[in-house]
């Protein structure tokens, strides 16, 4: 049985555009374990607003690189690493852009590759680049003034890091895009298009 942690924000977790959250049958990651077959344990841990490696100031405890570790150690050993973050690091008050989020998940890959207090074998990871972010509105329009066209670069940056790192890429760009209704989240079928082609990239390499 492979074990696959899913390391992200509210994209990961589930959340409904412009409030909510999707039963667990409709969340990407229980949509993958359906796909993969009970003999892989799936791990949904989204957290809404987390980043790669930044302290939001509006929001405990959601700087990704600080919590890394500790969920690896909880849930190991883990043989599969899932990586979608950076849709947050795009929000007005960071001041950044799809490079620096593209760093921090490469941060996020050396920390996944440290040695541990259990001595577990480092995770394969799987790099997936979020999906573009549509014109926000809603709840979430102030937030992320100017993330649009930043987005529009995670696909390469993220790439570049994924191949140097030897990791396994997928850009999400590519599959599904946001709701209308607020441009950040997904809806339903758009989970099930994610988990589709996600399980199309990893069914050979777990």
């Amino acid at each position: 049985m492979a074990t696959i942690l899913c390391y992200g924000d509210s994209l990961t977790w589930g959340s409904i555009p412009n409030g909510g959250r999707y039963p667990e049958h409709l969340r990407w990651p229980t949509i993958l374990n359906a796909l993969l077959g009970q003999q892989h344990h799936v791990i949904n841990f989204g957290l809404p607003g987390r980043t790669t490696l930044w302290n939001d100031p509006f929001l405990e405890g959601r700087n990704g690189l600080s919590y890394l570790q500790a969920a690896l150690e909880t849930f190991g050993p883990v043989d599969l690493l899932i990586l979608m973050l950076g849709t947050n690091d795009l929000k007005r008050h960071f001041n950044v852009g799809a490079y620096e989020a593209s760093k921090g998940v490469e941060k996020l890959i050396e920390k996944s590759r440290m040695p541990n207090t259990y001595d577990f074998a480092p995770p394969s990871v799987l790099v997936i680049a979020p999906p573009n972010i549509l014109s926000p509105t809603g709840t979430v329009a102030e937030s992320f003034t100017g993330a649009m066209e930043k987005s529009q670069s995670f696909h390469q940056y993220y790439q570049d890091i994924a191949i140097r790192n030897q990791c396994l890429f997928l850009n999400a760009a590519g599959e599904v895009e946001p709701s209308t209704l607020d441009g950040v989240h997904l809806d339903s079928q758009a989970n099930q298009q994610l988990a589709n082609a996600i399980h199309a990239v990893i069914v050979n390499n777990i």
